[in-house]
């Protein structure tokens, strides 16, 4: 997996295409949030707790904490 990465992030001849496979899951978050990205994240997942998507809040949580 990282040989096919190394060779599509050096390739010099146009785009390239790479087909991964990503934890549905995983937050992509940068290493500082402004707070209305936290306001916003933080009534996404209230929303998702009140219309019975608990399974999926704690999925969440669980893969993106470490705690599991």
């Amino acid at each position: 997996m990282r040989e096919g990465l190394a060779v599509a992030l050096a390739h010099q001849g146009g785009p390239v295409v790479v087909d991964v496979v990503v934890d549905p899951y995983a937050l992509s978050l940068p290493s500082h949030l402004p707070f209305h990205a936290v306001t916003g994240f933080t009534l996404s997942l209230a929303k998702q707790v009140l219309s019975g998507k608990m399974d999926s809040v704690i999925k969440t949580i669980e893969r993106n904490t470490g705690l599991v």
